[in-house]
């Protein structure tokens, strides 16, 4: 007896996030590795206008603990949001890298917490990100403080 399971639906809600900033942590640099990774991102969806989610977002990774490299979503399958005074949103899809060896099967997870403008003093803002093959190897990964640069999160 083979047993089944299905998958559950993992629904997008309105969601808008854009801009581009570079995140410094001081624990993933050597002598290597500049402790740096860079994100530009412009993602959203409407529920009211569109099919699925839609934007770009683009990570340039210089991490020690990890593969250095670029890695560019080819999809954006799950956007949710959520805050008032520091929206916050998730997203999730496939993606493709100029690594070697090549990720295959590359997929992402990113969060970014908007903390503040790039204005403002306070709380800087906050991006983690997740990058693993088709076999669940984790590629990359990092969260840490926005050391230059802005995203913004619609509040919700």
């Amino acid at each position: 007896m083979s047993s089944l399971s299905i998958p559950a639906f993992h629904i997008s809600d309105k969601s808008k996030v854009k801009g581009g900033a570079d995140i410094f942590i001081a624990s993933r640099q050597d002598a290597l590795s500049s402790g740096v990774f860079s994100i530009k991102i412009s993602a959203q969806f409407d529920p009211s206008v569109d099919l699925y989610p839609v934007g770009s977002l683009f990570i340039k990774v210089d991490l020690s603990d990890g593969t250095k490299g670029s890695f560019k979503a080819t999809s954006i399958e799950l956007i949710n949001s959520y805050g008032k005074h520091n929206p916050t949103v998730y997203l999730t899809g496939q993606c493709a890298d100029d690594t070697q060896p090549d990720a295959l099967g590359c997929r992402y997870w990113v969060m970014i917490a908007n903390n503040k403008s790039a204005q403002q003093s306070g709380t800087p803002d906050i991006v983690g990100f997740a990058i693993h093959d088709r076999n669940g190897s984790r590629i990359a990964y990092g969260t840490g403080p926005v050391k230059s640069g802005d995203i913004e999160v619609a509040p919700k």
